[in-house]
């Protein structure tokens, strides 16, 4: 039974028999604002409440009430149980005004969710904290429908007591507590869980909400969400003339108009960097077209198109296609004139003109039924040799996909689809075009060597235990290594499977003290009679170089030589201290073996830093520039996206 009491704080604090940890749904009412509510309690000591009206279908309003323990800098609930493409509601204590605010936001992709206009928020009584605990509690307009990825409506429905909901919740506060738009690192833990709506019916539930409704509306600190479509931006947003003014081949010491880096960061002797545009909505994927204007995918928006001036820098900027559910992946036929880009589930091809930066009115289905879970990004790529030859990666479903590795089910993996032979509908993902390889969780970077070969940049996994004979202990810091795979000729069929969900490659060997592994050796988390380290070693592809644990590696081009290989390393978000937030460099050439790094699998130094954070130990996913991909121009300078650090930006890096 539940009792609820009213502190001189406003808050609500729920007394008698607690409910247990990951409890199931239970009613309960609030004596402040009477709404009976359906609740969970779940980790860290967070109770989460959901209330209604006496409705069997949506869409209707909703309450939501949040009570957490005040260790706990920020807590969120997911409306349709994963983290994109779903309403987000976000609580924290705002001391500036004394009082707990909410944050409206939509993940578009496993990265920081943007604020989020779909939903209208209204603050009710009871709201507000004290030493021990805060309490939000929201009216929301909008948390009960909304558009999944593709469009289509999604739903609570009072009638199903499975109703798919998540939480996470994260020790810090954000970086500007007063403001609901702001910043805020990744979360410290996370669950799913199902929760009986039905439970929180409430008869009289618009006469209690209207009693309960704050008259003065939200804190005056809180600053309401604006659109999440709008672009802030310094530059010019016409188009203009080409200009007579010399084109410098180097890097500027900076350019008009365009505040300096967000956070501090270093260059490597013999290489120059300038950010080149900011207050971008995370710009993910980039590309170079044939006139040389830059175009960039800005993770719930859609795609910009950036003229560069003589000196390197953008010139003007506007929207070319506005679309929320294009994330990532981006490029551009071999030929220049047409423009793919996808969502996580759908890739789809455009006309297009460079010389007017202009894509035609109607978008061709090219590849469809992707798997809207976990590692959302789509790498979009055409082989050098072979422009028929679309090449798409698809990741994994979650950390540890398990299904994925079947080579039928379409995931891990890396697909190639012939474009001449589109079918009218789209390829179907798992069943279209054929392999280049499979059992690699999330191959995010793709680049073609001199020979136009295939390679590919591994992330990892996450939060990893070994076990053996009953005995399980925490290897996660420094295993499993990144990985660069070579996946070869991209025309010919390559169906050799890389190890994930089951095997992986070692970092750090003195963490495994049952047995003596070496670096590169592969290894599984709970070997067995049946399937071992050495089962791994037998039936996996092993890679070809590794990077430290959790650098994220998100993208990769060779020099104009192809000596070297150059690398983003989006940062770590669950290793202490923090690791990567940076570019590297890693030399290639051909050995007895044919062409491939320098080093040795079996080397931790492989590779070095040309671009990298001042301070790596004091870096976080809202403090440090988080490097994304990478768009090369003629004069070999890169164009790198940061979509997170506290600012979209762009960096432009080359030799100085």
């Amino acid at each position: 039974m539940w009792l609820c009491k009213k502190t001189s704080a406003g808050l609500v604090v729920l007394a008698g028999t607690a409910l247990a940890q990951n409890s199931p749904p239970t009613r309960y009412c609030d004596s402040v604002t009477s709404l009976c509510y359906s609740g969970w309690t779940g980790g860290n000591g967070v109770l989460i409440g959901v209330a209604m009206p006496n409705v069997t279908v949506a869409p209707f309003e909703t309450v939501l009430q949040i009570v957490s323990p005040i260790k706990n800098g920020w807590v969120g609930i997911a409306w349709g149980g994963t983290m994109p493409y779903v309403p987000l509601t976000i609580g924290w204590v705002n001391n500036a005004s004394n009082t707990t605010i909410y944050s409206s936001r939509m993940a578009y992709g496993l990265s920081l969710p943007q604020p989020f206009t779909g939903a209208e928020y209204s603050y009710l009584k009871g709201t507000g904290y004290n030493t021990t605990h805060w309490t939000l509690n929201v009216r929301c307009k909008g948390c009960s429908q909304w558009a999944d990825v593709d469009g289509k409506a999604r739903s609570l429905d009072p009638q199903n007591a499975t109703m798919p909901f998540a939480h996470a919740y994260a020790s810090k506060l954000p970086a500007q507590p007063a403001n609901n738009r702001s910043t805020f690192n990744v979360h410290s833990a996370f669950g799913h869980w199902t929760l009986d709506i039905a439970l929180g019916k409430n008869v009289d539930f618009n006469k209690a909400v209207a009693a309960n409704l704050i008259p003065d509306g939200p804190p005056s600190s809180s600053v309401p969400p604006t659109s999440s479509t709008s672009i802030p931006t310094t530059l010019s947003t016409s188009v203009t003339s080409p200009t007579s003014t010399p084109i410098s081949t180097g890097i500027p010491a900076s350019c008009s108009g365009v505040n300096a880096l967000k956070n501090p960061a270093l260059t490597a002797p013999g290489w120059k960097a300038v950010k080149v545009a900011g207050d971008l909505i995370q710009p993910r994927g980039v590309v170079i077209d044939s006139a040389g204007h830059l175009l960039v995918v800005q993770n719930g928006h859609g795609i910009t198109a950036h003229e560069i001036g003589p000196n390197g820098c953008i010139k003007s900027t506007k929207d070319l296609i506005v679309q929320m559910n294009l994330n990532h992946g981006i490029t551009l036929s071999n030929d220049g004139k047409t423009l793919y880009a996808s969502s996580p589930t759908t890739v789809w091809s455009w006309s297009y003109d460079a010389a007017t930066m202009t894509v035609g009115s109607t978008s061709k289905t090219i590849v469809t039924k992707m798997d809207d879970r976990g590692h959302v990004t789509r790498t979009l790529v055409f082989p050098p040799k072979y422009p028929n030859l679309l090449v798409v990666s698809h990741g994994s479903n979650d950390n540890f996909d398990f299904d994925s590795g079947d080579i039928t089910k379409g995931r891990s993996c890396v697909k190639v689809f012939d474009i001449s032979k589109t079918p009218d509908a789209g390829y179907v993902y798992a069943t279209g075009g054929y392999q280049m390889g499979y059992g690699l969780r999330n191959g995010v970077g793709l680049a073609f060597d001199q020979d136009g070969m295939m390679w590919e940049i591994e992330n990892g996994s996450d939060e990893i235990n070994r076990t053996v004979t009953g005995k399980t202990w925490d290897i996660h810091d420094d295993n499993p290594a990144e990985e660069i795979n070579y996946l070869g000729d991209p025309s010919k069929e390559n169906k050799q499977w890389y190890g994930y969900p089951t095997c992986f490659s070692v970092w750090k060997p003195s963490d495994f003290t049952d047995t003596k592994l070496n670096v590169g050796d592969q290894f599984v988390l709970a070997p067995n009679n049946t399937f071992n380290d050495t089962t791994c070693a037998q039936k996996s592809t092993p890679a070809r170089l590794l990077f430290q644990a959790h650098s994220a590696p998100l993208d990769a081009t060779f020099s104009k030589d192809f000596t070297s290989m150059y690398v983003t390393f989006h940062g770590s978000w669950d290793r202490t201290p923090p690791t990567g937030y940076k570019v590297v460099e890693v030399p290639f050439a051909k050995g007895t073996t044919g062409f491939g790094p320098k080093a040795a699998l079996t080397s931790t130094s492989g590779y070095k830093d040309i671009f990298y954070a001042e301070k790596v130990e004091d870096c976080s996913t809202v403090h440090c520039f988080r490097p994304v991909s990478i768009a090369k121009d003629k004069y070999e300078r890169m164009y790198i996206t940061s979509d997170s650090g506290g600012e979209g930006e762009i960096i432009l890096l080359g030799k100085a």
